[in-house]
């Protein structure tokens, strides 16, 4: 195989831009239930969602941790497009508000510093 047709190959079997967003899309909306039922979002999760949306796993290259947590940010924003209204007229002060959002992103998983394979959790382990 020649240097060309590699990068040929790479570039058909790599997500086009559009599919990429639209299965973001796809594990946000598949996230949301989670986030609505108050359940913290962790690394098997959050997979199973990915692994959902883009029809493969991260080994097989149809995502990576990054994607997924990208996937998270967006099931955040249709969480508080469908609450945001309802949670900020209960809130009676600005520090209300920011309990609240606080406690969403307390659902969330935080990514590690530079990696895209490796999920970790809230204490900073695998």
């Amino acid at each position: 195989m020649t240097t060309l047709s590699r990068s040929a190959a790479a570039c058909a079997a790599a997500p086009s831009r559009t599919s990429a967003s639209a299965g973001i899309l796809l594990a946000a909306r598949l996230l949301l239930p989670d986030l609505e039922g108050g359940r913290r979002i962790d690394a098997g999760i959050l997979r199973s969602a990915m692994e959902t949306a883009f029809g493969a796993s991260d080994a097989a290259g149809a995502w990576d941790w990054k994607t997924a947590y990208d996937a998270c940010e967006a099931g955040t924003v249709l969480f508080l497009r469908k609450y945001g209204k309802a949670l900020f007229r209960k809130a009676d002060s600005p520090a209300s508000r920011l309990a609240a959002l606080t406690k969403i992103a307390g659902l969330l998983p935080i990514p590690s510093d530079g990696s895209k394979s490796l999920p970790l959790d809230r204490s900073g382990r695998l």
